[in-house]
């Protein structure tokens, strides 16, 4: 009985005027549903028919997917519940100027494939993982409007994804969703979003988004950025997420306005991070963001930045972490100042190694027991009698109180020791206080 279908399948496709050239391997065989155990006493077994296309290239495949839906009908004919599947294993496959839209019953395995539309009225872009299995999108490139965009990928590889002069309309329909793919480059210009644009666990070496409007939600989540990322010119109307996201180039946003919430929650920026030309009314959640205390990041990241940052901690009340990019930003300043003061470079200088910015109570501990010692070795006192430390001398020179006659009348030494030790106990006060503070 199986031959005689494969007869008449093969009857079928003879009489379509472009899939007659082609070669089709064709397989019947029976299927069980997966859920069949839960129906012990109902037959549920049905005919399962793969028509097999493989090692061909497609110029064009509009008339092609035509002739499919013919197929299908004709099949459906003979018996309706045939499953039919078309399946174009490891096929070179354009669709140049040309509507895609593919029924569930077609198969890309392996296939490399060609997307570009530009100055042609075009109604569909349908894109969707239930067509593509382990693909190679070599571009898809679309260059202009389309009424209808709805690309839904997961586990697919794609070398150029351009998107430019494109308005994504909010027709319940429109959708760009990418999963656990891998883009090499993607390109987004002069464009605008008025449906969810939302990339999940994808590695993309290469992105450049200019003079966008996201209108709603636009999302990275788990990204790992490699080589470029370039965001300019920006109007998130939207949500904004780049969630535990890895950074492994310098991220740059550039003139971008965020009216509503923004989070970076627990991403990596391994190479810096430059938020100077952004702006924003709503909070930005940098909570958990790891990497910026590299040197490398604070090479790429500005002091502005940095206290950006800083500014949203404090918004919300987490002084641990303000205080903590707040030193950050210190640091990004002595490295700047001495560009444009001396004095000032010197002050900087002295505030980083006496506490760190006020942050390291340790360290100025450490100074005021060395300004003693120091002390000390300047009135002669010797602070080894008989192989035993003299404490006694130590602990007197950290007194603030102490007189004039214990400095052997040298208001020189008395001085230096009280100015240094005033500045080291306020350094040291603002340190353990740092993280306390409301």
């Amino acid at each position: 009985m199986d031959e005689n279908l494969k007869n008449e399948v093969i009857e079928i496709i003879q009489k379509q005027s472009n899939c007659s050239k082609l070669n089709f391997d064709i397989n019947i065989f029976d299927q069980v549903p997966l859920n069949a155990h839960q129906f012990p006493t109902i037959d549920s077994t049905f005919k399962k028919i793969d028509i097999i296309c493989s090692n061909t290239n497609f110029d064009s495949f509009i008339s092609i997917n035509d002739e499919i839906k013919n197929i299908y009908s004709e099949i459906e004919k003979i018996n309706s519940t045939y499953f039919v599947s078309f399946i174009f294993d490891k096929c070179h496959i354009k669709f140049w100027n040309e509507n895609v839209n593919l029924d569930w019953h077609i198969l890309f395995n392996e296939c490399k494939l060609n997307v570009y539309i530009e100055n042609s009225k075009i109604y569909h872009i349908h894109l969707l993982a239930r067509n593509f299995q382990n693909c190679e999108f070599e571009q898809i490139s679309l260059l202009n409007d389309i009424t209808i965009i709805h690309i839904d990928l997961n586990l697919t590889s794609i070398k150029m994804l351009q998107l430019v002069k494109t308005e994504i309309l909010d027709n319940e329909i429109n959708k760009i969703e990418l999963n656990n793919c891998e883009i090499n480059e993607m390109t987004i210009i002069d464009s605008t979003f008025k449906r969810d644009f939302t990339i999940y666990k994808t590695k993309i070496n290469i992105i450049a988004i200019k003079n966008v409007d996201f209108e709603v939600l636009s999302e990275f989540n788990e990204v790992t950025f490699q080589e470029e990322f370039d965001l300019s010119e920006i109007t998130y109307k939207g949500f904004a997420l780049f969630d535990k996201c890895i950074f492994n180039t310098k991220a740059k946003f550039e003139y971008i306005i965020f009216e509503k919430f923004v989070s970076f929650r627990g991403s990596i920026f391994n190479k810096g991070l430059n938020l100077d030309y952004t702006s924003g009314d709503k909070e930005i959640n940098f909570f958990g963001i790891n990497g910026l205390e590299s040197k490398e990041s604070r090479k790429n990241t500005s002091r502005e930045t940095y206290r950006i940052i800083k500014y949203n901690f404090e918004k919300i009340g987490n002084k641990i972490e303000a205080n903590y990019y707040h030193t950050l930003e210190l640091a990004r300043y002595r490295n700047d100042i001495w560009k444009h003061s001396l004095l000032d470079g010197i002050v900087s200088f002295f505030h980083w190694l006496s506490s760190n910015y006020s942050t390291n109570w340790f360290l100025s501990l450490f100074w005021i027991f060395i300004i003693s010692i120091c002390t000390n070795l300047s009135l002669g006192n010797d602070l080894i009698i008989l192989n035993k430390i003299q404490f006694e001398c130590i602990f007197k020179y950290i007194n603030i109180l102490s007189s004039i006659n214990d400095f052997n009348n040298s208001y020189i030494i008395m001085v230096l020791n009280k100015v240094s030790l005033g500045y080291l106990y306020y350094q040291f006060l603002t340190a353990v206080r740092k993280d306390t503070r409301k």
